[in-house]
């Protein structure tokens, strides 16, 4: 059973981008608060959760647990939000969890259209949200559509939060939109079960080099750091290590000639893929023109500017 997953490890590491360093203070109303930070204890809990996540895989995985309720899609949204308010207040948490469910939708709404069985949505704390495929995909290019969908309608979903910013002049929606923004180009990457990884899976069996390439540069230059990316690279690395010297093991529960798409198929993932990056980076490029620091906010608020 494979899953489409939205992973937040770029979001609790230190990613360029600093939208939660006053996410608190936009949802409270302002004040001269510190950037929010994941108390130590946090660390080895969430690396525990997430190895279950990542690493309990398949049928009897903690999605496979979850959704023997049928509120599980419901009680974990909300804990999800009460979790993430006690670092960031409630605003900003609820829009957190808000755009990771228009990106799983995206997942879904592929999924059903493609008519590929999948399991009820299911969120974790700190790692993200997942939609669990009971079936495998006819092929490497339909796996290619659903890993699209989540960024695709993300990113549209972002874009709403932004015009919605400019609508209002809400410094809470920038900060959301430059949320939603990053966290549909991190899962661009071409590293393992990332929908970059699934993507480029269709273009080239070598793409997952680059993503272990990219990520190992991000760590090395610490671009970003914490025990979940580091998990995410351990199973992309196995996973392009099985790929490319232990083909037999990797495609064995795969259909039949899964990875024999078409030429025109390629072209078309190939020029999504860059074309979807390159929009997320235009689209963060001019949400930060508009998207004011917290001394520019509280330099406001002191002087009755806002």
């Amino acid at each position: 059973m494979a899953s489409t997953t939205t992973m937040l490890s770029s979001y609790n590491g230190n990613f360029p981008s600093n939208s939660h360093h006053y996410a608190r203070s936009l949802s409270s109303g302002g004040g001269q608060q510190q950037p929010p930070k994941l108390p130590k204890r946090v660390g080895p809990a969430i690396g525990l959760a997430t190895s279950a996540f990542l690493f309990l895989g398949k049928g009897k995985s903690i999605l496979s647990a979850l959704k023997l309720t049928k509120f599980a899609s419901f009680g974990s949204l909300f804990l999800s939000i009460g979790t993430y308010s006690m670092f960031f207040g409630l605003p900003y948490a609820a829009g957190m969890v808000g755009l990771i469910l228009v990106h799983e939708t995206g997942h879904a709404l592929v999924m059903k259209h493609l008519r590929i069985p999948f399991s009820p949505m299911v969120f974790v704390p700190f790692v993200g949200a997942a939609v669990a495929m009971k079936e495998a995909p006819k092929n490497v290019y339909q796996e290619a559509l659903v890993a699209f969908g989540g960024p695709v309608l993300g990113s549209l979903g972002a874009g709403a939060v932004c015009i919605s910013a400019h609508a209002t002049d809400s410094q809470l929606c920038f900060a959301l939109a430059d949320f939603g923004f990053m966290i549909n180009l991190f899962n661009m990457m071409p590293l393992g079960m990332l929908d970059g990884g699934r993507i480029t899976s269709a273009i080239s069996p070598y793409a997952g080099l680059v993503g272990l390439g990219m990520g190992g540069g991000m760590i090395y230059c610490d671009v970003i750091s914490n025990s979940i990316f580091y998990l995410v690279m351990m199973a992309g690395g196995y996973q392009t290590f099985t790929k490319l010297y232990n083909p037999r093991a990797h495609d064995a529960t795969l259909p039949r000639n899964y990875y024999n798409i078409s030429n025109m198929q390629k072209l078309g993932v190939t020029g999504g893929y860059f074309g979807v990056i390159g929009a997320l980076l235009l689209a963060m490029e001019v949400n930060a023109q508009y998207k004011k620091s917290p001394e520019t906010l509280q330099r406001e608020r002191e002087y009755g500017l806002r």
